[in-house]
């Protein structure tokens, strides 16, 4: 089961922070360090699904350490398609990564989808840059915390219906 009391945790804190500085400068760091965490625990959590899987339906303890090093550890990023996708297709192959996208709930699996696009064209350009401008915006942190909750249920939806199809 994906966790999500940390990084509720986390995103709350900075949350409560943002609200109580009168710094311009703290919030924007408040805002991208929310930004860069969320992203972060979508990566590790996209991880998490497929090797959980792996370690489930595996028996060959080489197999599982393939699909640790081989598909997850060179998976950098969190989209759905070039990323989460990808590594569904070489755990499970297309045939049953098409089974499981068929039954995944339209309306998670839609949200979680804009939700990721809409996360890694923020992240992007904060990801490769420093504060040096004030004049710039980021979304603040309760705007990243409500992100999140769809994220984190298309995540859950994919990972009950993995865990259905692929055992």
């Amino acid at each position: 089961m994906i966790s999500q009391s940390y990084i509720t945790q986390i995103l709350k804190d900075l949350e409560k922070s943002y609200a109580r500085t009168s710094s311009s400068k703290k919030s924007l760091y408040y805002s991208k360090l929310a930004l860069m965490e969320l992203c972060g625990w979508i990566e590790e959590s996209m991880d998490d699904v497929i090797l959980r899987c792996a370690k489930r339906k595996l028996r060959g303890h080489s197999n599982v350490r393939y699909t640790e090093k081989q598909i997850v550890r060179k998976n950098y990023g969190f989209t759905y398609d070039d990323h989460f996708r990808k590594m569904m297709i070489q755990l499970t192959g297309i045939i049953m990564t098409e089974k499981i996208e068929s039954l995944v709930d339209p309306l998670k699996d839609t949200a979680l989808k804009s939700h990721l696009n809409t996360l890694k064209s923020l992240r992007d350009p904060e990801a490769h840059t420093h504060l040096k401008a004030l004049t710039r915006t980021i979304d603040s942190p309760s705007v990243t915390r409500a992100r999140f909750q769809f994220v984190y249920d298309g995540l859950r939806e994919y990972e009950k219906v993995i865990k259905n199809v692929v055992g």
